[in-house]
């Protein structure tokens, strides 16, 4: 289990609106890497309450893999793992 911050980087348009969530920050914990052709779930926090997006598409990560990049059907996603430390700070 890691902790992780994902920022939503793009979502995508449906219906001839666009739902406008980009720039949205969720903190919590990953209980496992994001799996191509499963959701990716992220429990956030104390409260109990989780993230599940769609299936993912495709991930990339950076040469020192502290952040990826998580590509799922509607949305696109920056990973940043650190420690618990930085949930209190924030």
């Amino acid at each position: 289990m890691r902790f992780v911050v994902a920022t939503k980087l793009r979502a995508r348009r449906r219906f001839g609106y666009r739902a406008d969530t980009s720039g949205q920050v969720f903190e919590g914990y990953l209980l496992h890497p994001p799996t191509v052709g499963r959701g990716m779930v992220i429990f956030r926090g104390n409260s109990g309450r989780r993230m599940v997006t769609t299936p993912v598409r495709r991930v990339l990560c950076s040469e020192g893999e502290h952040l990826l990049y998580v590509e799922t059907e509607n949305s696109i996603y920056r990973l940043a793992f650190g420690d618990d430390q930085l949930a209190a700070a924030g």
